[in-house]
């Protein structure tokens, strides 16, 4: 199983570039973390090339599914991926014709007039600013390489940009012409160029306008005022006194955010780096597993180990996770829970708190919501393979599977997120230390401790706003609201820190356990080109019973949860009145195999055969008390986001590396798929 503990997209750059400021500024306002891989100008190209750039543009994007050429691929790219309130075109069709064709005019007119203007003044000015920009990032050798090839380059980058003597009288009048018209637009006393929010004009225009104004906010690396020529600095000052200069320096300052934090390298803690982290994941492997549990099955059903037990059979699996006062879980669970955000129904064993606490979920999420949660994933879902069409690629996690989910948390249950890069690294962190820490990693442990910190105060400042317009027309009708709704006489206890714990206790494992089971899903069946075949049929028909089948039948193979833990408190018998019945002692830790109950043959004959026609109950998400809460969800979800997949046109692995799932500790991180991207993955029927 490969593992990287962080896969981000990858810019290459020549750091200095407005237009790679551009990309910078968009994936810093996404907080999408990236890895900018920086060139000096001319040493630039070789990188480019990699990628396909015939020309040496620059900003050059690896998105893992895409290689975007230019910043407005960059922008185009997003756009039709990130979350409807964040994009940087407007909804209404006449904003949007004005909004692209002002990013136009920057784009092909000003960028070009900045930077060339830029150009013809420092190249024969300041030797050592141009090193020092041209430097800053940059491989070592390219550091040893600039001061030394100087001139070289000079001349590469004069010819390249066809500098002559009038370049700087020529370009800038076409700057001033642009200002010209900016300035014009915001005579009126507006706060955007289009609209009233920020845009993709704003944004080109701030962007690529910067190297004739030195924001301090750049993204980059400038000159100094002190290191321009004088006229140059002139220029500057006269630039920035305009109208059109000082809304500029405004959108540095109000909108240029802060880059993006990496979750994962920021910290020390890499999961899945130790030798300990390789040694438990290879140990539970599904191919390793399935063999132990097949011989044990055999030998011992029943195995105990002093004050350890597993279970191995679908009967004795069942028993035990029925007798769920016999075999509890708050010995598991309950104190990693707490340790995160207080009580929570999945560390809780039979109680008045649990009965209590449960119907008020109950309440709050409702089986009649199915139809609305299966509209709102299947267009999302359509949404996302769309707008991976023109590249003919897509990461199965990073651009589907772990996006829908984080935004159905904010549809249904109420949870905006700050940014979805965010959201999912919070969904991650609290997952993997309640659920997938099994040694009690502290780092792992410390790193939920940190991130829930954030998610506290990110849900209760969400609390306090949706409390205060209670009453007012046009409240969303969502999990958060209706639970805000049960505050009454009748639940005194349901205070705003107990509906922030049980609404983040809910929405802990809606991102990584859906992003898990539709990762292995599709990599299962893309094992077995008959059972894909079968199951690309089903989602053309929009058989949506048909597709749950196949997903649970296809991580039957490799389940994203292949064991589930009890405790015995007080001495009992397993499977009385057989010859495998065996008494387990007070206090043993029971593992519950339940990837080896779904392949016990009494229950699922020839249990290495890929059967869509079973009469068994799939354990995926257990059973008894403790079943998944977020069961009914999940069976309308994964079909729904495996079909979507499985209606792009010839869907197979990208070739090497590329189309094999990568880990970041216990989770998928990347899977890249591609497709026939000549025809339209056909839409469906609204349900």
């Amino acid at each position: 199983m490969p593992l990287n503990t962080a896969y981000h997209p990858r810019m290459v750059s020549i750091p200095v570039s407005p237009y790679c400021e551009m990309a910078r500024w968009l994936l810093d306002r996404l907080a999408i973390p990236y890895d900018e891989e920086r060139h000096a100008p001319v040493f630039h190209v070789r990188a480019t090339r990699r990628y396909g750039s015939s020309d040496g543009t620059v900003p050059v994007l690896d998105t893992s599914d895409a290689a975007l050429l230019d910043a407005r691929q960059v922008f185009d790219y997003y756009e039709a991926r990130c979350p409807e309130q964040r994009r940087l075109y407007p909804a209404d069709t006449g904003l949007q014709a004005e909004t692209r064709q002002l990013f136009d005019l920057f784009f092909d007119q000003l960028g070009v007039a900045v930077r060339a203007w830029a150009y013809a003044y420092m190249l024969p000015f300041n030797r050592a600013a141009g090193v020092r920009v041209w430097t800053t990032g940059v491989p070592w050798w390219e550091r040893l390489a600039v001061p030394l090839f100087y001139p070289v380059l000079v001349k590469a980058v004069r010819r390249s940009l066809e500098l002559k003597p009038d370049t700087i009288e020529q370009q800038r009048a076409v700057m001033e012409s642009v200002f010209e018209q900016v300035e014009a637009r915001l005579a009126d006393g507006r706060r955007y160029l289009v609209g009233e929010r920020f845009t993709a004009a704003d944004l080109a225009l701030a962007a690529l306008a910067a190297p004739a104004l030195l924001p301090p906010q750049y993204g980059g690396p400038m000159p100094a005022m002190d290191e321009l020529p004088q006229a140059m600095r002139a220029d500057v000052e006269q630039m920035r006194a305009r109208a059109a200069g000082q809304f500029i320096l405004r959108l540095y300052r109000e909108e240029r955010p802060r880059p993006a934090i990496d979750p994962v390298t920021a910290g020390t803690h890499k999961p899945g780096d130790t030798f300990k982290d390789k040694l438990f994941i290879w140990l539970t492997s599904p191919r390793l597993l399935r063999a132990v549990f097949k011989i044990l099955r055999r030998r011992a059903p029943i195995l105990l180990i002093g004050k350890r037990a597993i279970v191995t059979l679908h009967d004795d699996v069942i028993e035990v996770l029925s007798r769920d006062t016999d075999f509890t879980i708050a010995e598991v669970n309950e104190e990693r829970i707490n340790a995160i955000d207080g009580p929570f129904i999945l560390g809780m064993d039979r109680s008045e708190r649990y009965d209590r606490e449960s119907a008020v979920l109950r309440q709050a999420v409702r089986r009649d919501d199915l139809e609305r949660i299966r509209n709102f994933v299947r267009q999302s879902a359509e949404g996302l393979t769309r707008a991976a069409q023109p590249q003919g690629r897509i990461d199965v996690i990073g651009g589907l599977a772990r996006v829908v989910p984080v935004r159905l948390v904010e549809s249904y249950f109420g949870i905006p997120a700050p940014d979805e890069p965010t959201m999912m690294r919070w969904m991650r962190d609290v997952f993997h230390d309640i659920f997938a820490n099994p040694g009690g990693d502290p780092l792992v442990h410390r790193d939920a401790l940190n991130t829930v910190a954030e998610l506290r105060a990110h849900m209760d400042a969400v609390i306090a706003r949706r409390k205060s317009q209670q009453g007012e027309p046009g409240q969303p009708d969502d999990v958060l609201g209706r639970l805000l709704a049960l505050q009454d006489e009748a639940h005194p206890w349901l205070d705003n820190d107990s509906v922030r714990r049980n609404l983040g206790g809910m929405i802990a494992g809606a991102v990584d356990t859906t992003n898990k089971f539709v990762s292995l899903a599709i990599d299962e069946l893309l094992r077995r080109p008959e059972a894909l075949g079968e199951a690309r049929r089903a989602a053309l028909a929009f058989d949506m019973d048909a597709m749950r089948v196949y997903a649970y039948e296809a991580v039957r193979f490799n389940p994203h949860h292949p064991v589930q833990a009890r405790f015995c408190r007080s001495e009992t018998e397993i499977a009385r009145g057989t010859k495998r019945a065996r008494r387990i002692p007070s206090e043993t830790s029971v593992y519950i195999a339940t990837l080896s109950a779904m392949f016990d043959p009494e229950k699922f004959p020839e249990p290495d055969e890929f059967r869509v026609d079973r009469n068994a109950e799939y354990l995926h998400f257990g059973y008894g008390m403790h079943r998944c809460f977020g069961q009914a969800i999940n069976g309308v979800q994964i079909p729904e986001l495996l079909a979507a997949l499985l209606r792009l046109p010839n869907l197979r692995r990208a070739s090497g590396s590329a189309g094999q799932l990568v880990y970041d500790g216990p989770f998928p991180q990347r899977l890249i798929l591609e497709f026939d991207s000549d025809g339209q993955a056909p839409g469906g029927p609204n349900p």
